[in-house]
């Protein structure tokens, strides 16, 4: 249903967890496209957080402390949206026994977050592109405009292009609200921000479900970089939820997290080389980095983590001595890769 808030309500600047080159240049483009008055698309993979990319840009805009109003157009009847919008006049339809001004006239001044815009009937995609080419609402069943001041940004999962091909979609509109695109990554062009994100769950859920949650086992972290996350975020969240609930003994193990086992493969991790030993947070970050790079050295620790060459060091020998790495080259100039069997042997949890 349709949400208006302030934008002050997150203490953090954006918002968005991650530190891997993708991010990195999401945000840059939303420092750049928030100051602005460009109407945005915002497109991506459902889960990958796009209402959250939206939230940054309304945060880091002008109109940051005037109404910012949401609605996902999906949630919507196609008989509804259009009013809900626009607003309509007492008797315009069956069923409309009061006046009810809509949400652009209730965004005034401030952002209206259109979700899932590629959901948006023909009918109301006709009224919108109507108000983005002159500022105007005219609501149902009224012979009056009402000039709008609103900024509009909008989301989607769906190709456009091959919607405007099936004439499901108005060419028109798409080249009005795509004066400035944002491209959200899929978790798996981005799973180095993994251990970020899962410490950030962690921490969430812990909180929510009342519980002390001391770190991830191998078997866990082994399950949560081996997944390809078709569910994106969402599907992350939802897992290390479901597992901190079940973490009684403190830990959060593969087998509560509910996800599938990883296909089969050749070769297996002796038991010796299985500790189940915790992880510390750097280690989680380097065998995500080491999925999304090939390999990694303890130099790229020190850099990444700002910590010694010692400390790298030990880093590194605990996950080789944990199966998870191994190692290649020697000394300053070693290189470590995930274990042949890391993604099909899960081991202990």
């Amino acid at each position: 249903m349709p949400r208006r808030q302030r934008a002050d309500q997150t203490p953090e600047p954006h918002g968005i967890v991650g530190r891997s080159p993708a991010i990195r240049r999401l945000l840059r483009l939303i420092e750049i496209v928030a100051p602005t008055e460009a109407t945005v698309l915002i497109r991506g993979e459902r889960g990958t957080g796009k209402e959250l990319v939206a939230d940054a840009l309304q945060r880091s805009s002008r109109r940051r402390e005037r109404p910012y109003v949401k609605v996902n157009c999906a949630a919507l009847p196609p008989e509804l949206l259009a009013s809900e919008l626009f607003g309509h006049e007492r008797g315009a339809f069956t069923g409309a026994v009061q006046r009810r001004p809509g949400l652009l006239a209730a965004a005034h001044g401030g952002t209206l977050f259109l979700d899932e815009i590629g959901d948006l009937s023909l009918v109301a995609q006709a009224m919108l592109l109507r108000f983005l080419e002159q500022r105007e609402v005219r609501p149902l069943g009224s012979a009056d405009t009402l000039r709008v001041d609103v900024r509009v940004i909008a989301a989607t999962n769906k190709d456009l292009e091959a919607a405007i091909g099936q004439k499901e979609f108005r060419v028109d509109l798409c080249d009005r609200l795509t004066e400035a695109i944002l491209e959200v990554p899929p978790l798996r062009e981005r799973r180095e921000d993994i251990p970020l994100l899962v410490d950030h769950f962690v921490a969430l859920h812990a909180r929510r479900h009342g519980r002390r949650v001391s770190g991830m086992s191998p078997g866990a972290s082994r399950a949560l970089a081996c997944h390809p996350w078709p569910g994106n975020i969402r599907e992350l969240e939802k897992a290390i939820s479901r597992a901190v609930i079940f973490a009684e003994d403190g830990w959060v193990r593969a087998e509560t997290l509910g996800l599938p086992p990883p296909a089969a493969g050749s070769g297996a991790v002796p038991d010796d080389l299985r500790a189940a030993m915790p992880l510390s947070w750097r280690q989680r970050e380097a065998l995500a980095m080491a999925r999304a790079r090939g390999s990694v050295c303890r130099r790229d620790l020190t850099a990444w983590f700002g910590i010694s060459g010692e400390t790298a060091r030990r880093e590194m020998t605990g996950l080789v001595q944990a199966g998870l790495l191994r190692r290649t080259g020697v000394r300053r100039g070693a290189r470590y890769a995930l274990a042949l069997s890391t993604c099909s042997e899960e081991g202990p949890g």
